[in-house]
């Protein structure tokens, strides 16, 4: 039976190393995808598995240290603007502006990047300035620390962000149905300096992405729908159409920020065709 089990967990690894890929990340990263594909997801887990890989070379480091009676290095931390089921700090404005500085070989995770600095914050020359300095300094300032962002598009991001990856990761979609583990699609990307992606495959783009298993347990780390409390506490007052009694399935208004005099017209109009009918 034993030999079975080893030939079995020898065909698994196999597959494994054949079939999944581990992404590798520099100093700064950023996962792009659309809404609720798992992009947060993703970056959590990237976020986890570094600040682990941290604490762990803190730990031989200070073991070696302590042997050679040197003194004992900052304790690397994990910075996050949302809560996460480990140790850690909340971000404030005074890390992102570089009044305070984070402890050396620190993870930062920025989840959302584009509601921590977006393509229209422009107009204070003081902070793109430090935005820049914040997003192009950060491995000599945390001496090799890691900053991972999330984001829907990358184009909405500030310009410092955009001008300081090199490549970036799209998630496409996840596979959850298999036990324990996520399988996430991916598919890395460079930026270049025009605001676009560059993307020269010319098969279906299903086909050229790579496979990353995240254990299910990094579902438990953290509250995939954290920003509802922004509005849980709005009330629900939804005005439900019955839509099998409509006599038309024209669209008689669109909700804007904007007044289309023309639409007014057409709805009134339509009004009254109603009235002559009823």
């Amino acid at each position: 039976m034993w030999i079975i089990a080893v030939v079995l967990i020898i065909i698994l690894l196999f597959i494994i190393l054949k079939y999944f890929k581990t992404l590798k990340i520099g100093s700064l990263s950023l996962v792009s995808g659309g809404v609720k594909t798992g992009k947060t997801t993703l970056a959590v887990y990237l976020a986890l598995r570094e600040y682990k890989k941290a604490l762990f070379r803190w730990k031989v480091r200070c073991f070696f240290r302590k042997l050679m009676h040197l003194p004992k290095e900052e304790k690397p931390l994990l910075y996050t603007n949302i809560p996460v089921k480990m140790s850690h700090v909340l971000l404030d404005k005074d890390y992102l502006l570089r009044n305070k500085r984070f402890n050396y070989k620190s993870v930062i995770l920025i989840s959302e990047a584009s509601l921590f600095a977006d393509s229209q914050l422009i107009k204070n020359q003081d902070i793109n300035e430090q935005l820049l300095l914040f997003n192009k300094l950060i491995g000599h300032e945390t001496k090799g620390g890691k900053l991972i962002y999330d984001t829907q598009q990358i184009q909405d991001c500030h310009y410092s962000i955009k001008r300081s990856l090199s490549s970036y990761f799209y998630i496409h979609h996840i596979f959850k149905y298999f036990p324990f583990f996520i399988v996430a699609y991916v598919k890395e990307y460079r930026y270049s300096e025009d605001n676009s992606v560059i993307g020269t495959e010319t098969e279906d783009i299903e086909d050229t992405l790579k496979r990353i298993l995240i254990p299910k347990s990094v579902w438990k780390k953290f509250d995939c729908y954290c920003y509802s409390i922004l509005t849980d506490e709005l009330e629900s007052k939804p005005n439900i159409t019955n839509g099998v009694k409509l006599k038309s399935f024209k669209a008689e208004t669109i909700p804007s920020f904007r007044e289309f005099k023309d639409l007014k017209k057409g709805a009134k109009q339509w009004e009254q065709k109603l009235l002559k009918l009823l």
